[in-house]
């Protein structure tokens, strides 16, 4: 996209208007650019020229929506994305700050611990959105010191595959019945943030009694919740466990075979979290794009996606919400032990 100062588009006015009359540049694109021209923010982003993310949150496909939009609105900024499970880069980038490796600018996974961590060994870096105060006032604030903020809003749920379920589980408890073995895929807490959450929730309302029988059921585990929805649609398995409501809801919005239910039992919400790393390379574009994830922009991708949206003013897709959903969400001062034990359990009771 063609870059443009303010005296060059005093000087091209009868040009620009000619374009927009003629569909040759939109409207909004253009009043967005030079929105941003003015923007101190942006201007000392421009300079450094690259951001670098390091993204668990939101699956491939909205990532890359998000990107591309912030390109568009900031021209003169590349954007090197790495989207993978949330622990794996987060695996990384700890392997890198180890070896005085610098290249993330800003982080955002679905594991809260990954900042408290990041936090104390100081790691990340205080910023306060602008545009933060759009957030919906549950998820605000989510650090005193304003080192991480709310990246993304998750719901797990459980997915199936229409076409060979009848009727699919109702409740989490309905995923032990014995017409599911062999027919159920998941995640892994060990790599997923959302699954690690979903583990804490469902050892906190059932124990490991349920671990034990989820086991028994013989699950397909993968990396991602994301790869619960690929097992289906590949035929691999029939029912998703610990799965993400909004991807498949995209998914079946593309006319894909596959529905999701939100479980009698509560579907799990998660936070997913971003921050600013300290030693980031390109710190101001980092800044600038933490403020746009609370654009209306990225909300209204967020809501064509069937993602819950970041600002209160912009509505979830399908006029859905939080107060038409029964669900619950892990709190307390530290949930790592609780994290850390529910990975083991898994590991030594489903594997």
């Amino acid at each position: 996209m063609m870059e443009f100062s303010r005296r060059r588009l005093l000087q091209t006015g009868g040009l620009v208007g000619t374009a927009l009359v003629t569909g040759g540049l939109a409207g909004t694109a253009f009043s967005r650019i030079a929105s941003a021209a003015d923007d101190p923010l942006y201007a000392a982003a421009k300079k450094e020229g690259a951001l670098t993310l390091y993204w668990g949150s939101y699956e491939q496909q909205t990532m890359e929506a998000i990107r591309d939009a912030f390109k568009a609105k900031y021209p003169g900024i590349e954007v090197n994305l790495l989207r993978q499970a949330s622990q794996t880069v987060y695996t990384r980038l700890r392997m890198e700050l180890q070896s005085g490796v610098h290249e993330c600018d800003s982080l955002g996974t679905t594991n809260m611990l990954h900042y408290t961590e990041l936090k104390k060994i100081g790691a990340l870096a205080p910023f306060e959105p602008v545009d933060g105060v759009h957030i919906p006032d549950a998820f605000r604030n989510l650090d005193p010191d304003k080192m991480f903020h709310v990246g993304a809003i998750s719901l797990t749920s459980i997915n199936y595959a229409p076409g060979k379920v009848q009727t699919p589980p109702a409740s989490w408890q309905a995923l032990l019945e014995d017409q599911w073995q062999g027919k159920i895929t998941t995640g892994s807490p060990a790599f997923s943030g959302d699954v690690a959450n979903w583990v804490v929730a469902i050892r906190r309302k059932y124990g490991d009694d349920f671990l034990r029988a989820f086991g028994k059921q013989k699950p397909k585990v993968g990396q991602s919740n994301v790869d619960t929805v690929t097992d289906i649609l590949a035929g691999e398995r029939v029912v998703g466990s610990g799965a993400p409501f909004s991807y498949t809801l995209t998914q079946k919005a593309a006319g894909n075979p596959i529905d999701v239910v939100a479980p009698s039992d509560d579907a799990i919400l998660n936070l997913g979290v971003t921050g600013i790393l300290t030693k980031a390379p390109h710190p101001n574009a980092a800044r600038l794009f933490t403020n746009f994830l609370y654009s209306t922009e990225v909300s209204m991708i967020l809501q064509k996606n069937y993602w819950p949206t970041l600002r209160k003013d912009v509505p979830w897709a399908e006029g859905r919400s939080l107060d038409q959903l029964k669900w619950t969400r892990n709190t307390g001062d530290d949930l790592g032990p609780e994290v850390a034990e529910g990975i083991a359990k898994w590991k030594e009771l489903v594997r």
